[in-house]
């Protein structure tokens, strides 16, 4: 079998699956967060081994042949009589490897992305390989140099962190296997490691989600290239498998306003940005919330004594809560993004904002392992945020969030709605969660206790629920 009758491309960094049942697809989408290995590696063993029979024939290229596709069918039907509904029952999975941690934060924050899925490569559970060195940089050599030894020296001292956390956890856990203590080590030391830390990630959406987000992609033209040159790559590899339907997929001007905004400094350069032992809720009162009651006329609630950790809320309780700001370390803000129940308010990193301590180098304050993981932490947060201000200076704003490091803070603005927070709150309790993200879970429990409180039975952590 050809692996080419499956995938768009097997040299390009980017690429659509093809011919594939999207069971298969989304098995195999599974393993990307977990291995360093590509989709197509993972493909090409499955088939090796037997394990696939799939038709060899590349069904696309066939439909492309056909009159529905080439006699215009598609095109009149799906684009020109305005049915552009019909985008979104047409979908393609497609890979993006090798690309940036700034780009895909930049990917899962597009305005269509709660129509989009996505898995990507975890820092908790692998090492990371390389990072992207932004093309900007070709007409400032001195900066690209220095921005090269930067980030070589973000990966040395992240070697340097995993045996340290490993001892510290260690310590702490001795009983605890060198299998999950590893793991910890890995997840605490990428703390160290910049936005521009190589990764992979799968992303299945429908056509429609799919051409907004290469629009908007499209319009960081001017401002950073590897955003234009990738997006550019997923019209071409998402076409070859959608071919009448990824439409509309282009820069427009208010788009490009939007990005230029997104690009103005809302935070000032701090000769020593603020240190915080953990991440931290804010709660805006201004804004009117909006407080609920089960008590409410013309609302179907059911029994909320009778959910569990499955269960969803009715979808008015989206309307229900509170805006709020979360400082956290980009690390956490990574995860936090993709609860797209809320509403983000997306905001430029910047290294002003601080740096958040790892909650395992805090409890072991004192030890003569958390005092060099504390002195390798804050000379790099010293470093990132002098090469930050160093960018903005030489107008490189755009390209300043390469620098920006896994620890530094990052605050989050957005609508924490009940509907949200139920699914957050379970999820992000469990055990097995990050100690940080746990932590920003339970402050908003608490936050929220008075209105969950008021709706009798109803539990915001359901996670022991089976």
């Amino acid at each position: 079998m050809k692996l080419e009758n499956y995938v768009t491309s097997t040299e390009d960094n980017v690429y659509a699956i093809k011919n594939v049942p999207t069971e298969v697809v989304g098995t195999v989408f599974a393993k990307v967060s977990r291995s360093p290995r590509s989709f197509r590696d993972n493909l090409f063993d499955l088939i090796k081994e037997d394990m696939l029979h799939l038709p060899d024939v590349d069904m696309i290229s066939m439909f492309k042949q056909s009159a529905a596709h080439a006699g215009g069918f598609m095109k009149k039907w799906g684009v020109d009589y305005g049915h552009s509904s019909i985008k979104e029952h047409a979908f393609a999975q497609f890979c993006i490897e090798g690309v940036s941690r700034w780009f895909t934060e930049a990917l899962e924050t597009v305005q269509s992305a709660k129509w989009l899925s996505f898995t990507e490569f975890s820092l908790r559970y692998q090492k990371p390989e390389d990072f992207v060195v932004p093309a900007e940089l070709e007409n400032h050599p001195e900066l690209k140099e220095r921005y090269i030894a930067f980030g070589n020296r973000c990966f040395e001292k992240y070697e340097e962190l995993v045996p340290l956390f490993f001892a510290l956890i260690k310590a702490k856990n001795p009983d605890m296997k060198d299998g999950p203590a590893e793991k910890l080590a890995y997840e605490n030391a990428r703390n160290v490691l910049p936005l521009a830390t190589k990764s992979n990630v799968a992303i299945t959406g429908n056509a429609r989600a799919i051409s907004d987000a290469i629009a908007e992609l499209l319009s960081h033209e001017g401002y950073n290239q590897e955003f234009v040159e990738t997006a550019e790559k997923v019209r071409v590899h998402t076409t070859e498998v959608l071919p009448s339907l990824i439409s509309h997929a282009e820069a427009t001007p208010y788009l490009r306003s939007y990005v230029a905004d997104l690009y103005r400094r809302r935070t000032h350069g701090a000769n020593s940005p603020a240190v915080y032992n953990g991440p931290f809720v804010e709660v805006d009162e201004a804004p009117a919330s909006l407080p609920f009651t089960s008590t409410q006329e013309g609302m179907a609630l059911g029994d909320f004594s009778l959910m569990n950790r499955f269960s969803e809320l009715p979808a008015t309780m989206r309307a229900f809560g509170k805006m709020v700001a979360v400082t956290c370390s980009e690390g956490c803000h990574h995860q936090v993004i993709r609860h797209r129940a809320f509403d983000f308010s997306v905001q430029l990193p910047d290294t002003a904002y601080g740096f958040i301590l790892p909650q395992e180098m805090v409890d072991a304050q004192g030890t003569e392992e958390a005092e060099r993981i504390t002195a390798i932490l804050l000379g790099m947060r010293d470093e990132s945020h002098e090469l930050y201000e160093l960018f903005a200076a030489a107008g490189l704003l755009s390209i300043a969030p390469y620098v920006v490091l896994n620890g530094n803070a990052r605050r989050l603005p957005f609508y924490a709605n009940m509907y949200g927070l139920s699914h957050f709150i379970t999820l992000r309790k469990e055990e097995y969660a990050q100690d940080e993200i746990r932590s920003v879970a339970g402050q908003l429990e608490r936050v929220f206790t008075e209105m969950e409180q008021s709706l009798q039975g109803f539990e915001l952590d359901r996670h022991l629920r089976k």
